[in-house]
């Protein structure tokens, strides 16, 4: 099958793609429309890219930025379109930059709301607070959160109490020509999203930028919050999982085109991906875990210390230095399940090497995520 499928654009943006519509024509004459919702805070991400999708019923994939809706709809009005013309939402994972407008479009719409099961049982869940495990470990180690981004996140998590998810979704669900796959690790309700000869990743496969992994001592958090089936141990959290995951991209085929939910354009171009990009992504885990073992081996470090060495353009007091520190927890974590690394019972948090180096081998061998993982029948 042809891999290739013609991008052009129908309306103007910036050089990252911020309120420009692309559109994508694949090689059977289909066509799906993507709107560039920018965020609603300062990023340097660039927009979110919500996917439209003509069918049975008109499709949105993601919504964009909480706060963002003016955007959204200006999007849908450049193409022709109503916001009660969309008959079904698709949500990627419960990430506010990709269901931030889920609640004032459905409500508005009256459209279906598709997302996995484990997003339904999470919606409203103060995900800040759930993740308290890395919280309580590491007391001076805080998200960024001013006055407006409390008072934000505040409203999100708000109108996602309203919000009704009439159509939980579990892997391999088939609907209107599109299949969903469970792809647990950046978030634990993560789909990836299959038509035609097109992968929806949402940030599960990203173009020029890795998608960052959750945390296994996240499971502990969340926990109670998720459906009963997923009680028996985690299979949803952090980096290990997320590189099973990433395994399943290439084993859904080689014919496929990965549209993601950002930098698909950028730096006024497109950037095309298919799933072997999948590999190459666990491959940059790999080298980053060979990178701090490396550090590690000259002397035991405890993680803010790592962090400031492994990310030394960052600052301690950056907006993004909490995102490098849990980057760099979530690479500690599997250096430990792998035995390469163990946490100094002296009180002083330093992570110190065991002299092995079996991560390689635990990456590589570790299995391709399964379907029914999630429905407790795997």
């Amino acid at each position: 099958m042809d891999l290739n499928i013609e991008s052009s654009i129908v309306k103007e943006g910036d050089h990252a793609g911020n309120r420009m519509i692309a559109r994508y024509t694949l090689p059977n004459g289909i066509v799906i429309d993507a709107i560039g919702v920018p965020q609603a805070w300062n990023s340097p991400l660039g927009p979110t890219w919500c996917y439209v999708v003509a069918g049975d019923k008109l499709t949105l994939v993601d919504t964009g930025a909480h706060d963002t809706y003016h955007y959204l709809e200006e999007g849908l009005r450049e193409l022709g379109r109503r916001p009660e013309d969309v008959g079904r939402i698709v949500i990627s994972h419960g990430h506010m930059d990709h269901d931030g407008n889920c609640y004032e479009l459905a409500s508005r719409s009256g459209a279906q709301v598709w997302a996995h099961e484990v997003y339904k049982s999470l919606v409203g869940v103060h995900r800040h607070g759930a993740a308290r495990e890395v919280n309580r470990r590491y007391e001076k180690v805080r998200p960024y959160a001013d006055e407006h981004w409390v008072e934000r996140v505040q409203k999100y998590e708000k109108d996602s109490f309203m919000l009704d998810v009439t159509h939980p979704v579990v892997d391999g669900m088939n609907d209107d020509g599109m299949t969903f796959y469970y792809t647990p690790g950046h978030s634990p309700d993560e789909l990836v999203v299959r038509y035609e000869n097109v992968l929806f990743s949402g940030d599960h496969v990203l173009p020029l930028i890795t998608p960052h992994p959750s945390m296994t001592m996240d499971y502990g958090g969340f926990r109670e919050h998720m459906p009963e089936q997923y009680h028996s141990g985690n299979r949803y959290f952090g980096l290990k999982v997320y590189l099973q995951s990433l395994k399943r991209v290439p084993a859904l085929g080689e014919d496929l085109v990965i549209l993601p939910a950002h930098r698909a354009f950028y730096r006024y171009k497109f950037n095309p991906i298919h799933t072997s990009r999948a590999i190459e992504i666990l491959d940059h885990h790999v080298e980053r875990c060979y990178e701090i073992l490396e550090l590690l081996k000259k002397s035991p470090m405890e993680p803010v210390a790592l962090t400031r060495k492994y990310f030394p353009h960052i600052k301690r007091n950056s907006r993004h230095f909490y995102i490098a520190f849990t980057e760099a927890l979530a690479h500690l974590e599997l250096l430990e399940e792998a035995g390469d690394l163990v946490c100094l019972d002296d009180g002083s948090g330093r992570w110190e090497w065991t002299g092995t180096v079996n991560f390689d081998d635990l990456i590589r061998n570790a299995p391709v995520l399964q379907t029914g993982l999630d429905s407790g029948t795997g």
